[in-house]
């Protein structure tokens, strides 16, 4: 690669890394009404890990993602991971019939970000995109693109969860 097209790959590296919300702080306002009717918030998101994952039903790399969230979630969801997949940069009915056609993957709550709450908090500049939130709703660590089960911080995080105690009801 010469030295225009490096400069070039290295600007948009840049811009794309500076675009996310940086570990530690809070997460961006979130509210969010499931089918089910239950209501998502960002204080309703503490008190457990929750990875978020920011996607569309026409991405690619989303479609290949979203059964290794699957298995991160089954893996860790004892351990108190909770997930929650946001439909993005899509059409509601584009997202639904994602879901209904894939019902395997999806033993998780799914959202659509209407409005782009979503992608204008976090201000995405592509999918998928995976936030991982501390118990407190701060960000522990973002990962874009593909690999996320080769992300090596991710997945320690994710392996470090402590056990929830569970409360009899």
């Amino acid at each position: 690669m010469n030295r225009q097209g490096l400069l070039v790959v290295s600007a948009l590296v840049l811009i794309l890394f500076t675009s996310f919300s940086y570990a530690g702080s809070e997460a961006p306002a979130l509210s969010f009404t499931t089918d089910e009717g239950e209501q998502i918030t960002n204080e309703s998101l503490k008190g457990n890990p929750t990875l978020l994952v920011l996607w569309a039903s026409w991405c690619g790399v989303c479609q290949r993602e979203l059964p290794n969230v699957k298995t991160i979630y089954e893996q860790n969801k004892e351990k108190g991971l909770r997930v929650l997949a946001i439909g993005v940069q899509d059409k509601k009915s584009s997202i639904a019939r994602y879901v209904e056609n894939h019902p395997e993957t999806f033993t998780f709550p799914v959202v659509h970000d209407q409005g782009n709450q979503a992608a204008n908090g976090f201000n995405i500049r592509g999918v998928p995109l995976f936030v991982l939130l501390n118990a407190e709703g701060e960000i522990a660590h973002t990962h874009v693109g593909g690999g996320i089960l080769k992300d090596p911080t991710l997945m320690r995080l994710i392996n470090n969860i402590a056990v929830v105690p569970t409360t009899p009801s």
